[in-house]
């Protein structure tokens, strides 16, 4: 009888990670449909600040400069740390601490530059 008990809490404990896993999935693959893009962004001493992929570690996050705030793609708003970038003004670009392959550039900051270019001109 406790082979039958332990089965069935591990199938239960199964079907909740799917629905978890499921929960988490499902916003990401809702958006997919429309056709349109979407990318989060940073609100941070009043400026907007819109995400950006790196390669590589072409950017290195420097000293914590204060709490931001992500939202978009409709996730609710988050607190976030956010880093300066080393040899960039923090009044350019940003990074999220522990993030290494995204930046949050300010907008109209080094419009439609690859990212293979995008620490030179954020460098400037």
């Amino acid at each position: 009888m406790g082979a039958v008990n332990r089965r069935l809490r591990i199938g239960l404990g199964a079907f909740a990670a799917l629905l978890i896993a499921g929960a988490l999935v499902a916003p990401v693959v809702d958006r997919g449909g429309s056709g349109k893009t979407c990318s989060t962004a940073l609100s941070y001493r009043g400026r907007t600040y819109a995400v950006r992929p790196v390669r590589g570690n072409s950017l290195v996050q420097a000293v914590s400069v204060g709490v931001g705030v992500t939202g978009g793609c409709g996730l609710k708003p988050q607190n976030v740390n956010i880093r300066s970038l080393v040899g960039i003004d923090p009044a350019r670009a940003l990074g999220l601490e522990g993030d290494q392959t995204s930046i949050y550039v300010r907008r109209g900051v080094c419009r439609g530059v690859a990212p293979g270019a995008l620490a030179a001109c954020l460098k400037r």
